[in-house]
């Protein structure tokens, strides 16, 4: 969708993401001279009714609830083309995932952070409703005059409570929803947002999410030093037996209230845990496969974000990534059978998790880098929908680099996918990236691109 000059008597400002369904725009009421976040159901879904409701019926809660914990609907309309908008609170610090991207908080700040996300989570469930799809990218952050505030969003799964047996679809989010949730028919209660909320803690201790059910390893063994009744009820609230977890989202969050107030909460992590790395492992890792990492640091429109200079002596191929993706390194590993086609081969793959990267069934997050003849064709890749719908595609015209990119900003609820084709202007190799994200950031996937060298 191409940016409107207005909504009304609200004047578009720019594109905050887009997802399978909406897109949300930033908007300036001029009347009362307040920024406002307008989401606008998708062109593709103008004419399906049910998902009409859907939309509708998440304006409607979030109206009656008006809570301090979650994102606020100030009005309703519709466009010439009829489909459904709604004006909502800008949250102008950006996400909860945005957050964790930029390195791991202080013990006390994400406590504080999930007892207030579980706040949100009391008032719907008290309200009548399953979220649904509790996730990092989903809990948004905006200034106050009295500090942050947490406010749970994007209601779009939401359900009543006494609606909540016999779904007829899976819905959720890889990572996050409970295992009941991926059972289409599936009796559910208020216990697989208990399940998200365990999700949700484990991200914001340990800066990763929690591997698939059933979780074993506990977020002490990740992060050293936590209170053992924090790993207790992280792990119960992350159980598959749901008469195993805490009751409902309050029991949860009482729970994590209590944690934090304790005397002999620790405060701080050592700076030997914060900055210790996994040596063996690097230095295995270095001698197989050629890879050296350093640390440096960039903004990336996120103040603090830190970058990793990561080099694959074989293609003579440098690249600066998120350090937060680069937990494992891979050598020789094989591109998307698209890519290959066009006789891409395999090289290197930095991500949170390489055996899910491609799997479509966990969140793996990271860049694939490889260096390929310029005779290859590679704009077949831009048909072969990795995500179930067509890309968007822009080219890149820089000092230097030259080339096309393929955006997915939301590929099947799992982040999003950019597929990249580049070269050096008047060089013959080409460098073809696949870049997947937690959510849509077509400025990290430039930054990526401007942070690859060749030589």
């Amino acid at each position: 969708m191409s940016q409107p000059e207005a909504f009304g008597r609200y004047r578009v400002i720019r594109r905050l993401g887009s997802g399978s369904f909406a897109t949300v725009w930033l908007a300036q009421d001029d009347l009362l001279n307040y920024p406002v976040a307008i989401k606008v159901l998708a062109e593709n879904w103008a004419h399906q009714m049910d998902i009409q409701h859907r939309f509708l019926e998440e304006a409607r809660i979030l109206r009656q609830t008006d809570s301090t914990w979650l994102v606020a609907v100030h009005d309703v309309d519709v466009l010439p083309d009829g489909r459904p908008y709604m004006v909502m609170t800008y949250a102008d610090q950006g996400s909860v995932a945005d957050l964790i991207r930029r390195g791991q908080l202080p013990l006390d700040e994400a406590l504080r952070l999930l007892t207030e996300i579980g706040q949100g989570i009391t008032v719907l469930h008290n309200h009548g409703t399953i979220h649904r799809d509790i996730k990092p990218s989903n809990v948004l952050l905006q200034s106050s005059p009295v500090g942050q505030r947490v406010l749970v969003a994007d209601l779009g799964f939401a359900k009543a409570i006494d609606e909540a047996s016999g779904f007829t679809a899976a819905a959720g989010t890889p990572g996050y929803m409970s295992p009941e949730q991926s059972i289409p028919g599936g009796d559910l209660d208020v216990r697989s947002d208990v399940y998200s909320l365990g999700a949700v803690a484990y991200e914001l201790i340990t800066g990763r999410p929690p591997s698939r059910p059933p979780v074993k390893i506990p977020p002490g063994r990740v992060r050293p030093g936590l209170p053992p009744e924090l790993d207790e009820l992280i792990l119960s609230a992350l159980s598959v037996d749901r008469e195993s977890r805490p009751a409902d989202a309050k029991t949860f969050t009482d729970r994590v209230r209590a944690i934090r107030m304790a005397p002999d909460l620790p405060k701080a992590v050592p700076w030997w845990q914060r900055y210790r790395m996994p040596w063996r492992r690097a230095v295995a890792l270095v001698a197989a496969l050629g890879v050296v990492a350093a640390s440096v640091t960039a903004s990336l429109g996120s103040p603090g974000l830190s970058l990793t200079t990561v080099r694959y002596a074989t293609q003579q191929l440098r690249m600066e990534v998120p350090s937060v993706w680069a937990r494992e390194f891979h050598a020789g590993r094989e591109v998307r059978p698209a890519a290959a086609g066009s006789g891409t081969e395999p090289a290197l793959l930095v991500a949170t998790d390489v055996d899910d990267w491609g799997s479509g069934e966990a969140a793996s997050y990271g860049v694939y880098a490889t260096v390929v003849p310029d005779d290859l064709d590679l704009s077949g890749v831009a048909g072969t929908a990795p995500c179930g719908i067509a890309p968007e595609e822009r080219e890149v015209d820089t000092e230097d680099w030259e080339g096309t990119v393929w955006d997915w900003p939301d590929c099947n609820g799992n982040g999003s996918f950019s597929s990249a084709a580049v070269k050096h202007p008047g060089e013959r190799a080409t460098v073809y990236l696949e870049i997947r994200q937690p959510e849509y950031r077509p400025d990290l996937v430039n930054e990526i691109i401007e942070g690859t060298h060749l030589g």
